[in-house]
């Protein structure tokens, strides 16, 4: 931290200026030996970057590790230096980023190695990251670890892109249909009743209880909205606690047809994770626990851990895999044939594919039945609401008298 002070000098000239120190104590001594004689010294105020006060809107994302791993790949095979490599990276991308490859670098220049100077940033660097670089180190291969790795991780991020993707339209459709619905119960309902009520005729039951709704609405929408933000909010704290992200993943996959396509994903990032450890030389057993961490759905992650203990005591990968019920037949079978024939890692890498590429099916069968029966489903809400409101209205003009 940075101390602004005013000093003395043994002339008696006053000085002033900034000096960094681990606290305030250490920030006289310096002063002190310096042969300064304080006058004033108080923490300067500074605004922390904006890297650390907003970090998910400017911190580190994965597409800065996956365009950092491949151009390190080829500097190191252009002949670089990883010190001057990581130099030249440091230069690039944003500040976030820059501000943590500076201090790999401070690591590097004090001794330690590059996958012990990554370790020391699990947000940016995870342990799966940082066990295949430490593998690439130890084998002479860190150029081609890190290019398998960008490729890894381009393709989950493709993955992961693809089934948000297909799950932003529906959304963004049902909010759109609450929002219009909301507009015309709070707003457009209220309005007709005031011209319903100057008439005084008898109106129809499904009028009178739209109307009904109407007013509910008008008269309390702030507390609808208070109680939405509330719910909004009370669900977002819930399942930042395990209990309440476990509870939530396995709700996803009990959504008919999106929960299919949400655990193929799952599966196939699962199977690649293992196909990329085990070619790294990572033991099965570690495998197991850096594949849990990397997984984004606690159910899955349970799973996996429980496959880890089973293994742990002795049993074959596929046969702890066929043990847990969430692990299609065909995965532990196709792993089994990978295990008796010595080749598991291009077996693994098989099913990372089919997965993915059933994965991308199923979610285009979800796009394929949402769409259409949104569509039909909000312009049947809107048009029995519409068609209510006019049929009364055509009915009270009908019943004017004639001049």
């Amino acid at each position: 931290m940075e101390f602004k002070y005013v000093a003395s000098t043994a002339e008696g000239g006053l000085i002033n200026g900034m000096v960094e120190a681990d606290s305030e104590t250490s920030a006289e001594e310096i002063l002190w030996r310096s042969g300064l004689t304080i006058v004033d010294l108080k923490k300067s105020l500074k605004l922390p970057p904006l890297h650390e006060m907003l970090p998910s809107l400017f911190g580190v994302k994965q597409r800065d590790v996956i365009v950092f791993s491949r151009n390190m790949a080829n500097l190191i095979d252009a002949g670089i230096p990883i010190l001057r490599a990581l130099a030249i990276q440091s230069r690039f991308g944003r500040e976030a980023f820059r501000a943590v490859l500076r201090d790999v670098i401070k690591d590097l220049e004090k001794g330690a190695r590059f996958s012990e100077a990554c370790a020391k940033f699990p947000k940016v660097f995870p342990k799966f990251y940082v066990n295949l670089i430490k593998t690439g180190e130890e084998v002479g291969n860190l150029s081609g670890v890190l290019k398998d790795i960008s490729a890894h991780m381009e393709r989950d991020a493709a993955t992961s892109s693809k089934v948000r993707g297909s799950l932003a339209y529906p959304a963004f459709v049902i909010l759109l249909a609450i929002g219009a619905i909301a507009i015309m119960l709070a707003f457009v309902v209220p309005a007709l009743t005031s011209m319903f009520n100057e008439f005084g005729s008898k109106l129809p039951p499904m009028t009178r209880a739209l109307i009904a709704v109407g007013n509910f609405f008008s008269g309390n929408i702030w507390y609808m909205v208070l109680a939405v933000v509330l719910i909004v909010v009370v669900f977002m704290l819930y399942t930042r606690t395990s209990s309440g992200k476990k509870n939530r993943d396995r709700m996803i996959l009990k959504i008919p047809v999106i929960g299919g396509a949400m655990l193929k994903a799952g599966l196939a990032r699962f199977a690649r994770n293992m196909s990329m450890l085990v070619a790294g030389g990572v033991s099965m057993f570690d495998a197991l626990a850096l594949a849990s961490e990397t997984t984004d759905n606690l159910v899955i992650a349970e799973a996996v851990a429980n496959v880890r203990a089973n293994v742990g005591d002795g049993k074959l990968f596929s046969q702890a895999l066929a043990a847990e019920p969430i692990f299609p037949d065909l995965m532990s079978e196709m792993i089994g044939v990978g295990e008796e024939s010595g080749n598991l890692e291009t077996h693994l890498t098989k099913i990372s594919t089919f997965y993915e590429e059933e994965s991308e099916r199923a979610i285009a069968r979800v796009m394929g039945m949402l769409t259409p029966a949104l569509t039909i489903g909000v312009g049947l809400i809107v048009g029995f609401i519409a068609v209510t409101l006019f049929s009364s209205i055509y009915s009270l003009v009908g019943a004017l008298p004639q001049t």
